[in-house]
């Protein structure tokens, strides 16, 4: 039930960003480095030459997502983030976890909880069961809030 909730809430978002779609341009970056491939990409709006979204993603050596972090652009603060998008994969190089956390703008930081979602799979590899799970973020030094064995 929650995951259709985070992936209804997600195609609104998708669409809405299509319908407004025709007034903006959209300039890319990738930047090739030893642990993967980081693309961003920036909408302008045309008749405003103002920034208005940002999306950055991050690739791990095997072309996985690993990270997608949305922000929308604020005239006073620039970028201020919105949403992250964490994945973690399988030794098949399956998707095994994704974690979504939202951004506190009281706080201007990562939100206290996140949802994560857990692939889970039997010994063949095949999918058994996706499940939700709301956690409280408590980082480590390196800033990972779930470690899978």
């Amino acid at each position: 039930m929650k995951t259709t909730i985070i992936t209804s809430v997600f195609a609104v978002l998708v669409s809405t960003m299509n319908l407004s779609a025709k007034n903006v341009i959209t300039y890319s970056n990738v930047e090739n480095n030893e642990s993967g491939v980081k693309k961003e990409y920036v909408t302008i709006n045309k008749e405003t030459s103002k920034p208005e979204s940002k999306g950055c993603y991050l690739y791990d050596r095997k072309g996985n997502i690993t990270e997608k972090t949305i922000s929308v652009w604020n005239d006073g603060k620039g970028w201020v983030n919105t949403a992250k998008y964490e994945y973690q994969y399988t030794s098949a190089n399956k998707i095994s976890g994704l974690t979504y956390t939202e951004w506190n703008k009281e706080t201007s930081n990562w939100a206290d909880k996140s949802s994560f979602i857990a692939h889970i799979y039997d010994e063949n590899d095949e999918l058994l069961s996706i499940e939700q799970i709301n956690i409280q973020n408590m980082a480590n030094n390196d800033n990972n809030f779930i470690t899978q064995k």
